[in-house]
This record gives C-alpha cells, sequence and structure tokens, in this order.
C-alpha cells in the first residue's frame, strides 16, 4: 500500500466503533462460510453445467419447485439503454462577466497602484510629468520603463498573459479609469449568450440535445420556476440553440468587432490593447460536467429493476432434444444454487448462528480473562481465515477420504478396503490449523481457536463426540509442542506429539466401545501417526510461508536464523559500525526480558532490536555511538546533520529489502523512531537562524517520517533504544537511578504521542520500566568500578551532539 493509503488505514484503526464494526464483520464472515461448511452434503439434481452451450439434451428437465432466475445479461443490457438516454449536463457560469470585469478592474488598480509609487518615491519627476501632461517626455519614459517591471503583477491581477507592447501601451496611459470603463461593452460582447472552450465538445451531444444548468448557488441563471428535477435551476437545450452556441475564437472575433465599433475614441494602439486584455482574459461560460452526468447515468441505472425469470414448480425447463442456449444455463446455475431442501435453509441458519456464537462467546471471554490475549486486527481476521480453510481442508478430506475408500472397495477384496477406509479417515489433519496458529501467534490465541474449532468441526463431521475430542485435545497438543519449534525439523517432532495425542484419543473411543481389539482400531491408529506426524506438519510448513505473506508474520523458525551473529547483516555492522552493533545487542537483551513480562513476542523484539539501525553503517561516523573524540557533526550545518540522521531509516529500509528481511523485521526500522524529533540539531538550527535574524526552521524536516509503532514489540524497541541512548551519560548504577532514568524515557515518548497506535496500556508501562531497569542494573553491576575522581561529570543530554544524533 501506499503511504497516504497506510495513514488512513491507520487513523481509522485508532477508532473503537471502526475496530468492533471489522470484528462483526469477520464474525459475520465465519458465520456465513460455517452455514456452508457445516451442513450435510446433499445430491443436487442432475442438470447440464455451464460448459454445455449448444449442446442437446438428453433429457426433459423440469423444476423441482418455485424459484426466480436473475437475468444479469438482460438487466445489464436495459440499464445502458436507460443510462444513454440521459442528456449531456452543462454547466452556466453567470458570474463569468462579473468576474472578467472584476479581474479587469483588480488589474488596472494594480497598475493605477504602481504608478502612484513610483510618483512617491521621485516626487520631483512626478511633479515635472504633471507640467507635461500626456506630453512625451524623459519622465514618462523612465516611468514606463518602472512599470515594465510590475508587468508579471498586472498578469496576475488579469489571470492572463499580454504582448509587452500592450501593456506598455496601456501604462503610457496611465491605466487611466476611462480606458478601463471603455473594456465594458467588449466584456458584454464576451459574455453575449453560451460560449465553450471548444464547439466539437458539443458534436457529440448535438442531436440529442444536453442539459443546461446553473452553477450551485447562482440563483439568476434562469427565470423563477425553472428548476429541473435536480434541484438545480435548469433548461433543455435543442440542435438549433446549440449551433448558436459559440467558442473562445467567435467570442475574440465578437471582441474585436466590438473595439472597432464602440470605442473610436480611443487611439488604435490603445483600442488594440483595451481589446487584447479583455480577449485574453475572457473565459468560457459553459462547461460540461461529467460527474453530474455519471451520477444522472447512475440514477437511471438503479431505477432500472432486475430482469427475473419466474419459474414455477413443475414448468418444463427444457425438453429432450433441445439444444440448450444461454436462457437454460441461467435456469440450471439457478437450480444448482437451490439444490437443497427448504429444510435444509434451517439448517444453514442453525450452522451460522452456532458458529457465531461459539466465536463471539470465546473471543469475548478470552479478552475480558486471559491477560495474553491481546489480538489486533490482523490477527482476528488471520484466525478467521484459518478456521474456514481448516474447516474447508476438513470436508474435501472427508470427502478425498470417502472417494479413496469407494475406489479401493472395487480394488480390494475382502475386508481390507475397510481397513484402508479407517487409516484414511483418521489421517485428517485436524490439528493444522491449531499447529499453525502457534507457529504464527501466541499460546493463548492458539488455545482460544482451538476451543472454537473443535465443536464445529464435530458438527462438521456429524459422527458423534469422537471427531471433536480428537480436534480439541490433538490442537492442543500440536499448538503446545510447536511453541518450542526453532527449526522445521522441530515442527516434525512436534508432529510426532500431535500423531501420539491422537492414538491416545482414539484409543480410548475403541475402549469405551468395546472394539480396542480390532483390525479396523488398529489401521485407524496407524492413519493417526501418519496423518500427525506427517501430513499435519507439511501442510503447516506448507501454507505457513504464505500467511506470513499475507498478512505480515514471521514465525520463529525464521526469528531464530535471524538471530544469528553469523547473519551477513550482523557481520557487516559489527565491521562497519561496532558500536551501533553493541547498542543492538545491549537494547536485545532488555526488550527480549521486558516483552515476556507483557506477554509480547520476545523473540521478535530481540530480533527487531538487532536490525533496528543497521543503516547505520552507511554513515557510522555520525552517530555517537561509533565516534571516538572526533563529532562530524560539528563540520556541517544542522540541516545537513539531520538528513544523514534520517538516512540511516531508509538506507536500513533498503539493506532490509535486499537481504529479503520478513516486513515484520523491517517494520521495526521503519518504527523505532516513530515521528519523533530530532531536538538538538532543531534547536542548534532554531538557535543559528535566531543569531542570524532568519524565520525559525520547520520542525517537519526535523522530525523522522514515521509510522509510530504499531505492535507492542516495536514500543519496547523505540523506548529501549532512547534508554540505551541516555544511560551512556550516567555514571551511576543504582536501582533508583536507573528506574528514573526509565521512566523519564517513557514519559517523554508517550507524551510526544508516539505510543497511540500500539496496545501497550499503562500495566505494560510499568512493567517495561521495571524490567528495563533491572537489565540495566545487571549491566552496571558487571562494569568494573570508575574511581570517582576519573569519572566524567554528567552531562545534560542536549549538550551532547554525537551521542544523542542519532536518537
Amino acid at each position: 500500500m501506499t503511504t497516504s493509503t497506510d495513514g488512513v488505514w491507520r487513523r481509522l484503526m485508532r477508532r473503537r466503533r471502526f475496530r468492533a464494526v471489522l470484528q462483526l464483520a469477520v464474525l459475520v464472515a465465519v458465520a456465513a462460510s460455517a452455514s456452508f461448511l457445516l451442513t450435510p452434503s446433499r445430491v443436487t439434481p442432475a442438470i447440464p453445467g455451464d460448459d454445455s452451450l449448444g449442446q442437446i439434451a438428453s433429457a426433459t428437465i423440469r423444476a423441482p419447485r418455485d424459484f426466480d432466475v436473475r437475468d444479469r445479461e438482460a438487466t445489464a443490457q436495459k440499464r445502458e439503454e436507460a443510462a444513454r438516454s440521459v442528456w449531456a449536463v452543462y454547466d452556466f457560469d453567470l458570474s463569468a462577466g462579473d468576474v472578467l470585469r472584476q479581474r479587469i478592474a483588480s488589474a488596472f488598480a494594480q497598475g493605477r497602484a504602481a504608478i502612484e509609487e513610483w510618483k512617491r518615491q521621485n516626487p520631483e519627476k512626478a511633479a515635472r510629468l504633471l507640467e507635461r501632461g500626456k506630453r512625451r517626455s524623459p519622465e514618462q519614459d523612465e516611468l514606463v520603463r518602472g512599470l515594465l517591471g510590475q508587468r508579471d503583477e498586472f498578469w496576475k491581477a488579469l489571470q492572463a498573459v499580454m504582448d509587452e507592447e500592450d501593456y506598455l501601451e496601456l501604462a503610457r496611459a496611465g491605466f487611466d479609469p476611462a480606458v478601463e470603463r471603455a473594456a465594458d461593452p467588449l466584456v458584454e460582447a464576451a459574455n453575449r449568450g453560451y460560449a465553450v472552450a471548444e464547439r466539437e465538445l458539443l458534436a457529440a451531444d448535438r442531436e440529442r440535445g444536453i442539459v443546461v444548468r446553473s452553477l450551485p448557488g447562482d440563483p439568476r441563471a434562469f427565470a423563477p420556476g425553472s428548476a429541473g428535477p435536480y434541484g438545480t435551476p435548469e433548461r433543455q437545450m435543442g440542435r438549433d440553440e446549440i449551433d448558436r452556441v459559440r467558442d473562445l475564437a467567435q467570442v475574440r472575433a465578437d471582441i474585436d468587432r466590438a473595439a472597432q465599433e464602440r470605442l473610436p475614441q480611443l487611439s488604435p494602439q490603445l483600442r488594440h490593447a483595451v481589446a487584447q486584455a479583455v480577449r485574453r482574459a475572457t473565459r468560457p461560460n459553459l462547461a460540461y460536467d461529467d460527474a453530474e452526468t455519471r451520477r444522472r447515468q447512475d440514477e437511471k441505472r438503479a431505477a432500472v429493476k432486475e430482469a427475473v425469470l419466474q419459474i414455477r414448480r413443475g414448468e418444463r425447463i427444457i425438453e429432450a432434444g433441445e439444444p440448450i442456449t444461454k436462457t437454460h444455463l441461467l435456469i440450471f446455475q439457478a437450480m444448482r444454487a437451490s439444490g437443497r431442501a427448504a429444510s435444509d435453509e434451517q439448517v444453514r441458519w442453525g450452522g451460522a448462528l452456532f458458529a457465531a456464537l461459539i466465536c463471539f462467546a470465546l473471543y469475548v471471554f478470552a479478552r475480558r480473562n486471559v491477560r495474553r490475549f491481546r489480538l489486533r486486527t490482523r490477527d482476528v481476521v488471520m484466525l478467521a481465515a484459518v478456521l474456514g480453510l481448516q474447516l474447508l481442508a476438513v470436508r474435501g478430506s472427508l470427502v478425498g477420504a470417502e472417494a479413496l475408500r469407494d475406489l479401493l472397495r472395487e480394488k480390494l477384496h475382502g475386508v481390507y478396503w475397510t481397513w484402508a477406509g479407517e487409516a484414511l479417515l483418521a489421517a485428517v489433519p485436524y490439528a493444522a490449523g491449531s499447529m499453525l496458529v502457534r507457529l504464527l501467534l501466541t499460546s493463548e490465541a492458539a488455545l482460544v481457536w482451538t476451543a472454537g474449532f473443535a465443536p464445529l468441526c464435530g458438527v462438521m463431521v456429524g459422527s458423534g463426540l469422537q471427531p471433536a475430542v480428537l480436534a480439541l485435545v490433538s490442537g492442543v497438543v500440536a499448538a503446545d509442542r510447536v511453541a518450542h519449534a526453532r527449526t522445521r525439523g522441530a515442527v516434525f517432532q512436534a508432529g510426532l506429539w500431535t500423531s501420539a495425542a491422537s492414538v491416545c484419543v482414539l484409543a480410548s473411543f475403541a475402549l469405551f466401545q468395546g472394539r480396542i481389539w480390532t483390525m479396523e482400531t488398529a489401521a485407524a491408529l496407524a492413519g493417526a501417526v501418519l496423518g500427525g506426524a506427517l501430513v499435519v506438519p507439511l501442510l503447516v510448513l506448507l501454507v505457513a510461508p504464505a500467511f506470513e505473506w499475507m498478512f505480515g508474520y514471521v514465525t520463529d523458525i525464521q526469528l531464530r536464523e535471524l538471530a544469528n551473529f553469523n547473519h551477513p547483516l550482523l557481520k557487516d555492522l559489527i565491521v562497519q559500525a561496532p558500536g551501533t552493533y553493541h547498542h543492538g545487542i545491549v537494547i536485545g537483551a532488555m526488550v527480549d526480558a521486558a516483552a515476556m513480562q507483557i506477554g509480547a513476542n520476545p523473540l521478535l523484539a530481540r530480533v527487531g532490536a538487532y536490525y533496528h539501525d543497521i543503516g547505520k553503517g552507511k554513515n557510522p561516523l555520525f552517530f555517537g555511538e561509533n565516534q571516538k573524540g572526533e563529532n562530524r557533526h560539528e563540520a556541517i550545518e544542522p540541516q545537513m546533520s539531520a538528513r544523514l540522521i534520517h538516512r540511516h531509516v531508509t538506507d536500513g529500509v533498503e539493506l532490509a529489502r535486499k537481504a529479503k528481511l520478513p516486513q515484520a523485521v523491517i517494520d521495526f526500522i521503519l518504527q523505532h523512531h516513530g515521528t519523533r524529533l530530532i531536538g538538538y540539531f532543531f534547536h542548534k538550527a532554531k538557535e543559528e537562524a535566531e543569531r542570524k535574524g532568519e524565520p525559525p526552521p520547520s520542525d517537519a524536516h526535523f522530525r523522522y517520517a514515521g509510522p509510530k509503532p504499531q505492535s507492542r514489540e516495536a514500543a519496547l524497541v523505540m523506548i529501549g533504544d532512547m534508554v540505551v541512548a541516555t544511560s551512556r551519560n550516567v555514571t551511576g548504577g543504582d536501582a533508583a537511578t536507573l528506574r528514573q532514568l526509565v521512566d523519564k524515557a517513557i514519559q517523554q515518548i508517550a507524551s510526544d504521542g508516539q505510543l497511540v497506535e500500539c496496545e501497550l496500556t499503562m500495566r505494560d508501562l510499568d512493567l517495561v520500566a521495571g524490567s528495563f531497569a533491572g537489565t540495566l542494573h545487571g549491566i552496571y553491576s558487571a562494569r568494573p568500578e570508575v574511581p570517582p575522581d576519573a569519572r566524567p561529570p554528567l552531562r545534560v543530554l542536549e549538550s551532547v551532539p554525537a551521542r544523542v544524533a542519532g536518537k
């Protein structure tokens, strides 16, 4: 998405009502999908498919019940015909003449003001000029040359460009009010009747006619009582009137003719100059209104009712031997769409209501009672998508297993096909969704999701309590074991645990039913092992990248690889900017501990801390943690310093994308400064501007582009970044001092509005402050003690540009 689009989306997401509507829409979508997936299968009528156009019907087909068929093609054709009947709308601007007079008056007034200013600055020459009157004199020539410098201002007031000679002619006349009044008959000639820019614009509507309406709010356009159907004065114009509409070329010719006829008192040169001023400033007063025309066309389309074929029960649709037409195909599609009995509609509504109640009750309970159950909107959408896809996968797997069982019945003899069928049905990947959710989100989210999926799965399979219990137990075990997966091999290990849980569930039900020692049970247990140990992990590993790409997630497997210090970007960073590298490692340790305290993703926060400043590797010596004595910012302007500081974000994004880092990690680079102000260089630039007497600089040039942190992990890195930067100036490492430092950093960031778009609560911030202070205290406790006389004095943060520059 573009930047402007991202900003609108973030503003919408901050509104509680919008989030509630979006979550309601997700709930409706889940209910709608469940209403179809939970409905038992029925055999639909055997009717020809969509590819049977032109074929001969093999049997007579009759309507099984009453239904309506919507003919979309006929409806679209009628609506387009209605739209074509709408006349084109043109807007008539009656104020065009007044506007033209105002522009001419403003231009002449500007010219006279320029003359008065010249006289005020040159009083002696002005007196001599007054004595000589209108006779040519050196003073007049000097005045005209001075007015030539005011030509552009005259053009601006006139909103038109004139030839220089015509302008000078008006200037020699002193922009006389009498000359200005002489333009009035030319203005009247210009605005007599309708005028368009090009007559060719009316050619397409000449035969049919057009609708002319005045601009909104202009009550003078037509006589009283001429209001049209849209509440705006308007009239229709036929071919004869359209032929009398002038274009700009004709209007300008009329202006020239009026100048010759009605301005004989002016000299030819001055008459030409006045005519040119009016010609150049004239605009058309009739313009095509595309938006209004399209609105009326849309109203006409909406007024056309849908074309519907009413089919009655028992009515013959097609006779055997007849060719199949498009109308037949429309009816066949309607029959397929309504191929269930009336009672099945109740089943659908029941399935939708059941799914909505389950999802709503679990979601509300988890939001209010499970502390670490904090989902963003995209998480809710993802859970709904996984739920729908998992139900679809189970339904498809069951259908496929039944089809294979029927095929094996023909190929195998005796009871072997029965055993194979039991194994196939037990291999259905019930736990895939739970494992995928835990791989992408938290254990709490996976548990709630599994609790919602299990009863829905039981209703859909429709074979007692066993499918629901199997989905619940295997899903919980899969989510628990995959939580520790840091490699793809570990996902398969989680699959082994999942298969063991499935075997236990099936065995317990077999014991309860008294058939534990049967071959059918053995086959089912073997199928459960195959499905849990192989099908579920493979399916999750195949689907997970798609969800990562669609929703911007990153799995712990990827994060584990990125957390390796042998990653090329980190290896380059330690060589190019060792201070920045160490800075990221310290922040990583802090945010890792804090994330565990508030229920965020510790591994994601730590990896984000490692990579958030990789852009500093391109200009390392401009950042305080990499400087050794020399401060390069002292030799350049503060504006340039701010640009260099800004660049580490864009450079970091560029490096991250070249290295194909996940978007979730790139977001740390973009968001770890939010829209904060680079305060030191802004105040420095402000002081320099005050010293030079220049206007103060805009703080927009000294702010990061953002966006603000969108996740708790990104907010932790922002806070940690500031805390580590400020802690470099602390000489004492006692717990109270460090806690005060952390609290001050959090207050500054929060008061700047940087945390409004993430979900950190006041309780979270208190936990984060305590965790950060504890981690810093551990770091300071590990430092060797510095003698008091060797300690540098504690300096004010704003007075240390090298140490603050990058923060």
